[in-house]
């Protein structure tokens, strides 16, 4: 699926204004964020030339945007998509005119198109002018994260599984999501160990309803530290049920994001820039665990294993 015929000379503000109430990021049963609160996050349009598509990113620094991976390739078995086919537009948690498009596009080395592990790439962009409650970074997460702890997630769009440019609201959402415990996600991930390894896994059973979905890869996802503030934890990848189907929120699904300050180094290498983290001074291992979350029991229901084969894109194969 796509937001969107072009032409060559077509207009990418014009397609991302067409994109506002059309088909876009999205979060189920959210509630709409306040401007200074989504300034760090990004709309990022993908023109194909036939059709444009639609993601999200952060800014971790006035150069730099994080995204998803599979944001930045052509399809399933395509290249990577040229910088001039990229818009990054921010500033704004409706629509705005401000875009900008980045000089250089690195995908991770080790990122693989049929599991969707390592899905992280770097934007490398002019450098922004930050401006408090429009334009800011957002710094790394750099405490433990524990199974049942909050997270919040972040989207612009289509409400509900397989939805329509009907389903889209105009303003950025947020709602709240909880850390999935480690052998629940193994009915998905059989590799996985814990948040605090490449992935970050959810079990939409703690709050169901409650998910991102189609066109929100990319987007990031916070987690509040013991200072009160916002940290970047992960960033949207796939979501699914145990039995491999395309899921926004259902009862038996989940979500995996790609835990961004794992590939801190890898971030840092490729751009030449040192990052902020926080809450804690001291490295990821060293930091004291946060509380977890005591608003709601997990419950866990799903029973079977699967391989991945859908995203939170704009398109599901």
């Amino acid at each position: 699926m796509s937001i969107g015929k072009t032409a060559s000379n077509a207009d990418p503000l014009k397609a991302m204004q067409q994109s506002v109430g059309g088909f876009s990021s999205r979060i189920t049963n959210g509630t709409i964020v306040a401007q200074g609160d989504g300034s760090a996050f990004v709309k990022i349009l993908i023109d194909f030339g036939q059709a444009y598509g639609l993601c999200g990113g952060t800014i971790i620094d006035p150069t730099v945007v994080v995204t998803a991976s599979h944001c930045v390739f052509e399809g399933k078995d395509g290249d990577i998509v040229s910088p001039k086919s990229i818009y990054i537009f921010y500033g704004d948690v409706v629509a705005n005119s401000n875009y900008v498009q980045p000089t250089n596009i690195y995908s991770h080395p080790e990122y693989n198109r049929r599991t969707q592990h390592n899905d992280i790439a770097v934007l490398r962009i002019p450098r922004l002018t930050l401006k408090k409650g429009f334009t800011e970074t957002l710094p790394l997460f750099n405490g433990l994260i524990e199974p049942a702890q909050p997270m919040h997630i972040f989207g612009w769009g289509i409400t509900r599984t397989h939805g329509t440019v009907n389903d889209s609201p105009p303003s950025l959402l947020t709602q709240t999501v909880y850390i999935s415990y480690p052998d629940d996600c193994k009915l998905i991930e059989q590799d996985y160990k814990s948040a605090n390894g490449p992935q970050i896994c959810v079990n939409n059973n703690y709050n169901v309803g409650v998910d991102v979905c189609s066109a929100d890869s990319g987007t990031g996802t916070t987690i509040v530290g013991t200072d009160s503030k916002q940290y970047l934890a992960g960033l949207v990848s796939y979501g699914t049920n145990a039995k491999g189907e395309f899921t926004c929120g259902e009862r038996g699904s989940f979500g995996i994001y790609t835990n961004v300050p794992h590939y801190l180094q890898w971030i840092e290498s490729i751009t030449g820039v040192k990052l902020a983290t926080g809450p804690y001074s001291s490295s990821m291992t060293d930091a004291p665990k946060p509380t977890a979350s005591t608003s709601v029991s997990p419950q866990p229901q799903p029973t079977s294993t699967h391989s991945p084969t859908c995203y939170f894109y704009f398109i599901c194969f």
